[in-house]
């Protein structure tokens, strides 16, 4: 994955990158086969998230950022020629400034940060610890994660996801996506969706869910919660996934996270396009200097150009990752 900046690169080699982190896989830091599993390859996994946060216990951080250092040395002794991207979650601005002067052989491995609990304070706590980390390295890339229950209260939910949005964009250029962690939400009114419905079914968290796409989907790649269930436990779990990831797709979520290697090809099927849109996309795109107006390719649907652009250049980036489905999207 290369370095972008929103002045050397197009809207859509941008939206490129963003959709390619796809399915992204969470693996506690503790786990002692971490190099093994990401070396050896897991088929169709685009992204990791080596997790010190939420998966760790607070007595055990020190153990567990061992412990990740140790695995990501072996990683880069391996010299593997295909790795996915590696991002680490963190805890704290001070633990980031702390990793982020690993060896160089182990940070040519890191991707960026996942930062967890974002809302418009936290984030402002990160702001010098990421100056300084930008001018030292400035590859790196970072996710923030809109999961913080501040945002539940209706009373000032608009004008914090607001002032989020102002400071994202002063770092834009490093912004990878914006994640939301919906099970944050779930918790903090002691609810989560069973396999027969979806996150969007606690309408709570769903109508906050799309607020959150609603402020940020439009500038940023704004990726979808995780899914709960996964191979092993009732067969329904894939039928219940796709079902909730339709919804994710069409209030504008592009990938999710995810907790299990099961559900890697599901997120990969599902965020194909469908041939009809492909086509549609195409048109629109290689017709934008002669009509204004554009049927479809199958003459059942109409297009605008100054309305439609930007659906059209990032399904055709969607479409160069994740392929095209002759049947409809998930």
């Amino acid at each position: 994955m290369e370095f972008f900046t929103g002045k050397e690169s197009s809207f859509l080699e941008r939206r490129r990158l963003e959709c390619s982190v796809g399915p992204l896989l969470y693996m506690p830091a503790l786990r002692e086969d971490i190099a093994d599993k990401l070396s050896t390859g897991l088929q169709g996994l685009r992204s990791a998230a080596i997790c010190l946060e939420d998966t760790i216990r607070d007595d055990m951080v020190e153990e567990a950022e061992r412990n990740l250092i140790f695995q990501l040395e072996m990683l880069a002794d391996r010299k593997c020629e295909r790795l996915p991207d590696i991002f680490i979650r963190v805890r704290s601005p001070e633990q980031l400034d702390r990793l982020s002067r690993m060896p160089d052989k182990m940070m040519e491995l890191v991707r960026g940060f996942i930062l967890p609990k974002i809302d418009d304070e936290t984030f402002e706590e990160y702001v010098p610890c990421l100056n300084e980390v930008f001018s030292r390295i400035g590859r790196l890339y970072i996710m923030p994660i809109i999961e913080n229950p501040s945002f539940l209260r209706l009373s000032t939910r608009y004008q914090k996801l607001e002032r989020l949005y102002d400071s994202l964009m002063t770092m834009r250029e490093h912004i990878l996506n914006v994640r939301i962690g919906g099970n944050d939400f779930c918790k903090a009114l002691n609810l989560t969706p069973d396999i027969d419905s979806t996150v969007y079914d606690i309408l709570p968290v769903g109508r906050l869910i799309s607020d959150i796409a609603a402020v940020f989907a439009g500038e940023f790649t704004v990726s979808a919660p995780v899914w709960n269930y996964f191979e092993g436990g009732s067969p329904k779990w894939r039928e219940g996934m796709l079902r909730e990831m339709k919804t994710d797709r069409l209030i504008g979520l592009v990938g999710k996270t995810i907790i299990h290697p099961s559900q890697i090809d599901v997120v990969n099927e599902a965020m194909k396009i469908s041939a009809a849109d492909y086509e549609d996309a195409r048109l629109i795109t290689e017709k934008s200097g002669e009509v204004q107006v554009i049927k479809s390719s199958d003459g059942g649907r109409m297009y605008e150009n100054k309305v439609h652009m930007g659906w059209a250049e990032k399904t055709l980036a969607l479409a160069e990752i994740y392929g095209v489905s002759e049947g409809k999207q998930c």
